[in-house]
């Protein structure tokens, strides 16, 4: 993959709008792995045990983080945060947050961040997180999930890496019915 440059003072993070949608669906969403978290579950008794380990797998997986264009779209409306992070030089989206929020819990939902490709690891994700709990803190939430697939292991190194801590899963969270685990952040 070959890296892009930038210059950092050409960055702006700024409310995402309706024209933005089409750019943020054509970013590279692409990733790799080599690792995915299995999840195990035993009932006995009144006891419940859940286990998650780290699993190797045989050959590197290749996959794509999906954002639902519908979802998208309904960020674009009050006390939902869609934010994307724009080099104004250039005028290009590098890549986007995007939050719902359960004003019952006081909890906002971290659903899609995504980075273009040649823009990764770079900080602009951890950037885009931070943004958005500024944006969380600002509408007096409590706690901030995030929504992870087990299959994308560099994501949740990135969730950890933040403060983000395991607290749960849910089996076939996702539309291709695969698990979710979820971790927190308080505000």
């Amino acid at each position: 993959m070959q890296r892009v440059g930038f210059d950092p003072s050409q960055l702006i993070f700024r409310d995402g709008v309706d024209t933005d949608i089409p750019y943020c669906l054509a970013l590279d969403s692409d990733f790799q792995s080599e690792h995915v978290w299995q999840m195990t579950v035993q009932e006995v008794g009144d006891e419940v045990q859940v286990n998650c380990r780290k699993q190797r797998l045989p050959r590197q997986l290749d996959s794509r983080h999906f954002t639902d264009p519908q979802q998208l779209e309904l960020m674009l409306r009050r006390k939902y945060c869609f934010v994307v992070v724009q080099d104004k030089s250039a005028n290009h989206i590098l890549g986007f947050v995007s939050m719902r929020v359960d004003e019952t819990s006081q909890v906002a939902y971290l659903q899609d961040i995504v980075i273009d490709k040649p823009y990764r690891r770079r900080s602009l994700g951890s950037r885009l997180v931070h943004v958005a709990r500024v944006w969380a803190s600002e509408y007096d939430l409590r706690q901030i999930l995030f929504e992870i697939p087990t299959t994308n292991y560099p994501c949740i190194l990135f969730a950890k890496t933040l403060g983000f801590s395991f607290c749960g899963f849910n089996d076939h969270h996702f539309a291709n019915r695969e698990i979710a685990i979820f971790f927190s952040l308080s505000i």
